[in-house]
């Protein structure tokens, strides 16, 4: 998991570097975010179809999507930089919550086929009030789609707080169309990872949809043409940046000798072969 975080953070630092240069023209960071992506996309495991939205690099990353196929879309250079079908993961969807009518619609679909398998849709918590989204889970609810909805919850829809777009939490909602849900603190990988498991083997074991909330925190702003400094507390940012759940689970790891120095430069090296790459790509 520490791999995938730190390769996933490398690309998307390269990848705001280069929207700066002008060479991309939009990016949607997802730093503060790895833990949730990929510790949920790791529970997921590799077989089942993902629907993301359009900030899921690091579940990208988990699926084998390098930085210059991520790029690429955003550059306008392809409408999609990866096999969506060999990957398993769908191309990004920039129409807020219609992934999720996708991802219940595909699963109806494979289950009329004889072909039932898990599917996997990826939401943030603004999506949540769109219309769509309830739709998609009454559908999957009463249709018993064998659906999962990670719902990452970073608190804020572009500048809307989460407190001023519901009055309950979004695992509450959602039992109320009569899916079992789960909420969860998604800044340690290994707990996280554990919830998601379950989350998936309900999915598999019963047929029926499931949902879990991830909180986790949005450190960038909601996409580079956002300036969230105007409305966000500059406390708020400076906590999220000092207690980051990356350095937190990396030096973790460090201290139960699960990983040292030469295992640190080693990925190090990797994040270069993939920023590289991008510049390569791109950056001329």
């Amino acid at each position: 998991m520490l791999r995938h975080m730190l390769v996933a953070r490398g690309v998307d630092e390269e990848a705001v570097r280069l929207q700066n240069q002008g060479r991309v023209d939009l990016w949607l960071s997802c730093r503060g975010q790895e833990v949730a992506q990929v510790a949920s996309a790791m529970a997921i495991g590799s077989a089942a179809t993902i629907f993301p939205s359009y900030r899921e690099h690091a579940v990208a990353v988990v699926r084998g999507i390098d930085g210059v196929a991520l790029v690429a879309q955003w550059a306008g250079r392809t409408f999609c930089g990866w096999n969506p079908r060999r990957h398993r993961f769908f191309p990004y969807t920039l129409v807020v919550a219609a992934q999720t009518l996708h991802a219940v619609g595909y699963a109806i679909g494979r289950r009329l086929q004889d072909r039932t398998e898990t599917v996997v849709v990826y939401l943030g918590d603004g999506a949540t009030s769109e219309g769509d989204v309830s739709e998609a889970m009454n559908l999957a609810a009463v249709e018993s789609a064998p659906v999962l909805f990670v719902v990452q919850n970073n608190g804020w829809a572009i500048s809307k707080p989460s407190h001023e777009q519901m009055r309950t939490s979004i695992a509450e909602r959602a039992r109320g169309f009569g899916i079992t849900s789960w909420s969860v603190q998604a800044d340690d990988p290994d707990a996280t990872f554990a919830q998601c498991l379950t989350a998936r083997w309900h999915v598999e074991r019963t047929g029926t949809p499931a949902l879990v909330e991830l909180h986790t925190t949005r450190v960038a702003g909601h996409s580079s043409s956002d300036p969230h400094t105007v409305y966000r507390d500059p406390g708020e940012l400076a906590a999220a940046l000092a207690d980051d759940p990356v350095r937190r689970y990396s030096d973790r790891l460090r201290s139960a000798g699960v990983v040292d120095d030469s295992w640190l430069s080693e990925v190090s090296a990797d994040v270069t072969t993939h920023t590289r790459a991008m510049v390569e790509a791109f950056g001329r």
